[in-house]
């Protein structure tokens, strides 16, 4: 069986594919938020670039807008709560025109979750932001627990915590006019192959795959404004 590359994989897109993809994006300001999936967390993987989901996007950017500046303020480990306190404000101290976030997957994986402060917290944060005319990504995370990457005994819970928060994450989206980007049930979230060793965070196959859809994500809300103005 043929390796897979990234010029095999169709869950990766090049630069030049991504620059075509986001051709008449407007951003030239970014600010990433979050924690360790925003942070690029990751292993190497052969056949694939080192880069993060955010290196992949910005690399993008930058060939459109000779201009592009960034921001990034994302920590592993960090709940949205410790999101919202530590990189909000230097967030909308930068003057962003697009911010990136991703967050939840601590509060969901640590005793007493709960989905009230959740939604609290992506409601303060994505409201924020909002409210300075920016744009805001979010995404409904991938459920590792398809890919079999959790004890059995813990499976359910945290398939059932991972959806809990997507939704939440989508209700808060589409109530402030934030771009959702949902990986939670994508065929390639039961895939093994892109995780890391740790069995939780993306490879750079994973991250390739992730760089993908948000840059579809993207593209799709720059369409439907063109439809709709």
């Amino acid at each position: 069986m043929t390796e897979l590359t990234e010029a095999t994989d169709p869950h990766a897109t090049s630069t030049e594919r991504g620059v075509e993809l986001l051709a008449r994006a407007p951003w030239e300001r970014i600010a990433v938020m979050g924690d360790s999936v925003s942070a690029g967390v990751r292993e190497a993987v052969p056949g694939f670039q080192n880069l993060s989901w955010v290196d992949r996007i910005s690399a993008v950017l930058r060939r459109i807008h000779p201009g592009f500046d960034e921001i990034r303020l994302a920590e592993r480990d960090l709940t949205l709560a410790e999101i919202r306190r530590t990189q909000l404000r230097p967030a909308l101290d930068f003057k962003p025109d697009l911010v990136f976030l991703t967050g939840g997957g601590n509060d969901l994986l640590k005793p007493g979750f709960d989905p009230v402060a959740v939604r609290a917290e992506l409601t303060e944060i994505v409201s924020k932001v909002r409210a300075t005319g920016a744009d805001i990504l979010t995404i409904g995370m991938l459920d590792i627990s398809q890919a079999g990457l959790v004890p059995a005994r813990y499976a359910t819970a945290i398939g059932r915590a991972t959806r809990t928060v997507a939704r939440i994450t989508q209700d808060v989206s589409r109530e402030y006019g934030a771009i959702f980007v949902s990986f939670t049930d994508h065929p390639l979230a039961a895939d093994a192959g892109i995780y890391c060793s740790d069995r939780l965070h993306l490879n750079c196959r994973g991250q390739a795959f992730v760089a993908t859809e948000m840059m579809r994500g993207l593209a799709a809300d720059l369409t439907a404004r063109s439809e709709t103005s």
